[in-house]
């Protein structure tokens, strides 16, 4: 399991490839999973001109 830093961590650098095309947006969700089966759903709020990760949450995967 990964701590709160870390899961930040990657979804700071996972970011980029989910900023929205709409430049008035100001919430974004994203999902991530972290081999084997740890997948992570995380929230970011557009403050100003920067996009600033508010939350976390581990998803739980139906098999």
């Amino acid at each position: 399991m990964l701590n709160d830093k870390q899961i930040k961590e990657i979804a700071d650098s996972l970011l980029s490839t989910f900023l929205p095309k709409d430049d008035s947006a100001t919430e974004l969700t994203f999902n991530f999973t972290v081999p084997p089966n740890h997948t992570y759903k995380v929230w970011y709020e557009k403050r100003h001109t920067a996009w600033t990760f508010t939350k976390f949450e581990k998803v739980q995967i139906q098999k």
